[in-house]
C-alpha cells in the first residue's frame, strides 16, 4: 500500500480534518467487522441447531453422512469467515491507533510532514486465535465432525 504524505506547509485545518475523517472511518469499519462477526455467529448457531435437529429426527446412513458433511463444510466456512473478519478488525484497530497518534503529532508539531498508510496490515497479526468467539466456532466444527456418530448412536439406541 502506498504511503500518504501530508505536507507540513499546507493548511493545518484541512490536514486535521483529513486525519479525523480517516479516524472516524476506521472506527466505523471496526464496528462493521464486529457486527458482521456477531451476525456470522448467529447464522452459524441457527444452521447448526437446525441441521443437527434434522439429523437426530431422521434415519438412514446416507442421509446422516450427507447431513454431517454439510454441517462440517458449513461450520468450517463460518470459522474461516470469522477468522478473516477478526483479522480485519484488528487491522482497522491498528490503523485507528496510528491515525490517532498522527493526529496528536500533527496538532503538537504542525510544521512537520505527516506520513502514514491508509490501512495497517500489521495489525492483523495481533488477532488472537483463541478468542471466545473463535473457540465457539472451533467447537461447532468439532461438533459437526462428531454429529455423524451422534446421529448413528441415537438411531441404534432409540429415538429421542
Amino acid at each position: 500500500m502506498e504511503e500518504i504524505r501530508l505536507k507540513g506547509t499546507s493548511c493545518i485545518t484541512k490536514r486535521i480534518d483529513f486525519l479525523t475523517d480517516l479516524f472516524e472511518k476506521a472506527e466505523s469499519r471496526i464496528l462493521h467487522s464486529d457486527s458482521f462477526r456477531q451476525r456470522n455467529m448467529n447464522f452459524a448457531l441457527a444452521i447448526f441447531a437446525g441441521l443437527f435437529a434434522v439429523g437426530v429426527k431422521t434415519e438412514g446412513l446416507f442421509l446422516h453422512i450427507t447431513l454431517s458433511v454439510s454441517l462440517f463444510l458449513l461450520m468450517l466456512s463460518f470459522t474461516i469467515w470469522d477468522r478473516k473478519w477478526h483479522k480485519t478488525k484488528h487491522g482497522w484497530q491498528e490503523s485507528r491507533d496510528e491515525f490517532r497518534t498522527k493526529l496528536i503529532e500533527l496538532i503538537n508539531k504542525p510544521d512537520i510532514d505527516t506520513l502514514f498508510f491508509p490501512y495497517y496490515k500489521d495489525g492483523e497479526k495481533t488477532a488472537e486465535k483463541d478468542s471466545w468467539q473463535s473457540i465457539i466456532f472451533y467447537c461447532l466444527t468439532v461438533g459437526a465432525v462428531l454429529s455423524f456418530l451422534i446421529f448413528e448412536f441415537i438411531q441404534l439406541h432409540g429415538k429421542v
